[in-house]
This record gives C-alpha cells, structure tokens and sequence, in this order.
C-alpha cells in the first residue's frame, strides 16, 4: 500500500511539475512588448551614433552591416509577435539589442578620430599654406633685388659718354 501511495504521490508532483513548466518559460504579451521596446530603442541610439559618426566622415561600413543584422532580428522579432509567437518575437528582440550593444561605443571612437584626423589635416593644409606664402613672399623680394640690380646696371651702361673736346 505504502508503494501504491508513493507512486501515486510522484505521479501526481510529475503531472503538476509538467503542468507549470511551460508556464514558468512562457513569454506573455507584456514581456514580449517589453523586450520588442528596448530593442528599438538600443537600434536607434546606435542608428544615432553611427550616422554622426558617418557626418563626421569615419569609415563606418562595419557598423551598418551590424545594423542591418541588427535591423533583420527586430523585423523578425515583429513578425513573430504579430504571429502570436511571444517566446520568439522576445527571443529576436533579445537578440537584436545584443547585436547592437557596444555599437554607440564604437560608433564613438571612429567619429573621434575622423574628427582627429580632419583636425591634423587642416593643420597641415594651414601650415603649408603658411609656408608656401613666406617662400613667395621671400623669392619675390631676393627676385626684385636681382632684376632691380640688373636693371640698374643696363641703365648705367646705355648713358651717353660726353667726351671733351680739345
């Protein structure tokens, strides 16, 4: 009997154990609206920081490919939710706001040194228009002396003689 009842008793614990495992797993509604939500808000902060990164002339073809991963597991995460399959849409969605993290970040860092980078060069381009027009500046004038002189010489030798007569 006391067989029976401990059979019985594991039973019944299983059919509830099975019973409430797809409950405690089950993604609702909320959950699934939430995950969806903070997915599209990571996108675009990193859609943000990208394009200022792209205004400020960096290389950022790594980043919009990553992105445009990023923008498939969002659409996906959508369509599953609009298909009633909330375990999913939140899965996709999850997934999307980890694609992008760090995203911003490095977004950050390449705006920054193609900020650098215009910088230096304008710099260069300053300092060699600076140099160029001090080079003009003194060849001009070592040029003017040079033909002043020789103009001057010409000069001197085209005068007329007056020779005295006796």
């Amino acid at each position: 009997m006391k067989e029976c009842r401990a059979i019985a008793i594991c039973i019944v614990a299983l059919i509830f154990a099975v019973g409430y495992v797809p409950v405690c797993f089950a993604v609702d509604v909320v959950e699934a609206t939430s995950a969806i939500n903070q997915a599209e808000l990571s996108l675009n902060s990193a859609f943000v920081a990208v394009a200022e990164a792209d205004d400020a002339g960096a290389d950022v073809v790594r980043l919009l490919d990553k992105l445009d991963v990023a923008g498939d597991f969002l659409s996906g995460a959508h369509l599953a939710f609009r298909a009633g399959d909330h375990e999913s849409a939140s899965l996709l969605a999850v997934e999307c706001s980890n694609s992008v993290e760090g995203l911003a970040t490095d977004a950050g860092w390449l705006k920054a040194d193609a900020e650098r980078t215009k910088t230096n060069n304008l710099l260069l381009t300053a300092v060699g228009s600076g140099v160029g027009l001090v080079l003009l500046l003194v060849l001009g004038i070592v040029g003017w002396r040079v033909f002043k002189k020789r103009y001057s010489e010409r000069v001197l030798e085209m005068r007329p003689e007056v020779e005295e007569v006796q």
